[in-house]
């Protein structure tokens, strides 16, 4: 039976230790010193797995908790930055009820982590209503479709897996794309298709929103120059509605 790795480094290190007593021994004829040093060693040997279980490993796992926290979000900043920001820019000017965000998002940049989150309740449960019959569906098929590929890369990274949400968000775009590929004429849509579409694309507005937020909110104390940015450039705020709030204050 061949012997794991594990246990070929276990055996060496035993006789490794044996080798080094016997010729402590030898050296030194000093018995009872081998013997009061090795008991010292096993009392100590708890406190040793206590300090690399408990305390060192959990450092490590955080660590590795935060690297993958990083590349997650490198992935996340790549989504808004080539896709996410443009479609929901595009996506909010037929908001119904955008006015309402934009106001209550108009000052992120000076957001502290409780007003995320306090924000981030509220998008969870808010109703969002897009006005579809505005929308120029074959406009926003060409650009699903454009981007249809950037969207399919962006799944087959690994830092996705530990994000669900985002994950969401990426089938959900995908899911779009192909629901308005497969539709010839956007002007005689069945009520079940206009029904459907309408509730796609309010889902996928709803996740580009909490997502962008959540987005902003990690740059936070991340990344300072990039949320900066990312404030500024506020794609939930219209730029005359931005401008014309800043001027009332």
């Amino acid at each position: 039976m061949r012997l794991s790795f594990e246990a070929k480094l276990a055996i060496i290190l035993i006789l490794s230790a044996i080798v080094f007593y016997v010729i402590n021994y030898f050296l030194f004829h000093d018995l009872n010193f081998i013997e009061r040093y090795l008991l010292a060693q096993l009392g100590f040997l708890p406190i040793s797995v206590l300090l690399v279980t408990l305390i060192l490993n959990k450092l490590i796992v955080r660590r590795e908790k935060m690297e993958r926290l990083e590349k997650l979000n490198i992935v996340v900043g790549t989504f808004f930055a080539e896709l996410g920001k443009d479609l929901l820019r595009y996506l909010s000017k037929y908001d119904e009820n955008v006015e309402k965000i934009a106001h209550e998002l108009i000052d992120i940049e000076n957001f502290t982590d409780e007003d995320f989150q306090r924000i981030k309740e509220k998008l969870v449960t808010r109703r969002y209503s897009i006005n579809i019959e505005r929308i120029n569906l074959y406009e926003l098929r060409k650009f699903l479709l454009e981007n249809k590929e950037f969207a399919i890369n962006l799944l087959d990274n690994p830092a996705l897996i530990e994000h669900e949400a985002f994950t969401d968000l990426l089938w959900n775009v995908l899911h779009l794309t192909d629901e308005l590929r497969r539709v010839i004429n956007f002007e005689h849509l069945s009520p079940e298709d206009y029904v459907d579409i309408r509730n796609d694309i309010e889902t996928l507005y709803r996740l580009l929103v909490y997502e962008w937020v959540n987005y902003v909110h990690y740059l936070k104390d991340r990344h300072p120059h990039i949320f900066v940015y990312e404030a500024k450039t506020n794609p939930l705020v219209p730029h005359a509605y931005y401008v014309k709030k800043r001027k009332t204050k």
